[in-house]
């Protein structure tokens, strides 16, 4: 038995996994996003622990006979995310998430500056990435800034409360734009020019490492052997693309939460900036992957239920669903948290033109549901430019759940989506798959298969054509909307 941890965004997952990558049992709570001005995004890491040692209590009380199995732990959590530690190993204040804006001019001074740091770093600089915001801490807080002894990034912060130990792993060092990618270790320039070098930075592990022995205190709570192993772990695209097997060039997937990514894997470094593709390090030693990374997933989804009168999301996809009759009469742009790749535009918002007095629920979530493939098809598109068209994407993440979504998907990109068994768990599964080669001496190769198949949706001949004309309309209504 392994635990796999995911913290989410939105929630955090802890999920008792087996030989046989079964989920067992998982168990979630939901995290608050706090919003104090637009354009920022932050959480309280404590929030992030206090959900964490909950979670574990329900999960040890409801599988009380199998804790003392487990033989490893798991960390994966969302990337990018700066927490300023202090001396006294607390935060110095709330951590600054992917989807925070507000260091969009230290991201175009960066640009502007060092055009070639992308070509180590993997991708411009970006807002959402962790060194912009460390130059936008140093100059707008000063204060809090120099109480910072060290930076974690989130899943980290759970290790240090966990065991006391303080690094990372090398996918989640990858996307704070501090990384020399191919070296796979800090890059001393990208951490002056951040204003970082009075930071100690935590030492950098590859994701199936030993990292960190869980504290008795807590092998006693949860009823857990003493001395188990906690991985280095990885960021949860990173742990997402374990989870379901996609570690080399052959084998990619859409992964679908509160954020989107369309994810190939590589064997090579072989950055792509000009396309914004994401060319970071993957959690086994020697591999990366090519990233597009998009910030509205299925939040765009959370919105329009809070905007209609439906009770849950699969009720308000199910009453599209029954409406299909080919593509929809409105166009929506998903951008509620703007966009990275293929715009790096944080100023652009969602949008739905073609309203009317017969405009009814249905309409308007057939609009979001569209918009949200169209953004996949553009990053698919922006890997497609260095990359060959993979035989097949496999679809992970909440978003998965929904057949209806994935049969959307497959006819718009014109490629085979296929469903996995336990994909909505892929980032806890491939957190467990990390703890599992922590903790025993197995092959990566033994333990990091594709999961098995459940569902295909082949693309939809007919629909792909119908589609055509629409997605040109909204790649036209962004560069109308974009100024």
């Amino acid at each position: 038995m392994f635990i796999g941890i995911d913290l989410g965004t939105s929630s955090i997952k802890i999920a008792l996994i087996d030989y046989c990558d079964v989920v067992i049992e998982c168990v979630s709570r939901s995290i608050t996003t706090e919003r104090p001005k637009t354009g920022y995004s932050e959480q309280n890491p404590n929030i992030w622990f206090s959900a964490l040692v909950d979670a574990f209590d329900e999960l040890s009380f409801k599988c009380e006979q199998l804790m003392g199995q487990v033989e490893g732990v798991g960390l994966s959590g969302h990337m990018h995310a700066a927490v300023l530690i202090n001396s006294a190993d607390k935060p110095v204040s709330n951590a600054i998430l992917w989807d925070d804006f507000r260091a969009v001019k230290e991201a175009q001074e960066l640009n502007e500056k060092f055009p070639d740091l992308a070509e180590k770093t993997g991708v411009i600089a970006m807002p959402g990435f962790t060194g912009p915001k460390l130059l936008w801490l140093s100059r707008n807080k000063p204060d809090h800034f120099k109480q910072g002894k060290y930076i974690l990034f989130a899943k980290d912060f759970l290790r240090l409360k966990l065991s006391g130990t303080v690094a990372t792993d090398v996918t989640d060092a990858a996307g704070s734009w501090l990384l020399d990618q191919k070296k796979r270790n800090w890059d001393e320039d990208c951490v002056s020019i951040c204003n970082a070098d009075n930071l100690m930075l935590p030492d950098v592990f590859e994701s199936p490492d030993p990292c960190g022995i869980l504290k008795t205190e807590f092998s006693v709570r949860w009823k857990l052997p003493k001395g188990l192993v906690i991985s280095a772990g990885g960021g949860d695209v990173a742990c997402g693309g374990v989870g379901v097997g996609a570690v080399n060039q052959k084998t990619g997937f859409i992964s679908l939460g509160t954020s989107a990514q369309v994810f190939l894997g590589s064997e090579k470094f072989e950055p792509s900036p000009k396309n914004l593709v994401h060319s970071f390090c993957h959690a086994l030693p020697e591999t990366w992957f090519d990233m597009a990374a998009l910030l509205n997933g299925t939040s765009v989804m959370d919105a329009v239920l809070r905007w209609t009168s439906e009770k849950n999301i699969e009720s308000l996809i199910s009453s599209a669903e029954q409406k299909f009759q080919g593509p929809g009469s409105l166009l929506a742009l998903p951008y509620l948290s703007g966009e990275r790749t293929p715009h790096n535009d944080n100023q652009i918002r969602g949008a739905i033109v073609g309203l009317s007095h017969a405009t009814v629920t249905e309409d308007i979530t057939l609009a979001f549901l569209e918009s949200i493939a169209f953004s996949l098809a553009d990053g698919l598109d922006a890997l497609l430019a260095k990359n060959s068209k993979p035989e097949r994407l496999i679809l992970i993440g909440g978003g998965s759940r929904s057949d209806f979504l994935a049969k959307l998907i497959a006819s718009i990109l014109n490629i085979t989506i296929v469903g996995c068994r336990s994909s909505e768990y892929a980032v806890s599964i491939g957190s467990a798959r990390l703890a599992r080669l922590a903790a025993k001496n197995e092959s990566p190769s033994d333990v990091i298969a594709t999961l098995p198949v459940t569902k295909v949706f082949e693309p939809d001949k007919v629909l792909n054509a119908q589609y055509a004309e629409k997605i040109l309309e909204f790649r036209l209504l962004y560069g109308q909307l974009r100024n």
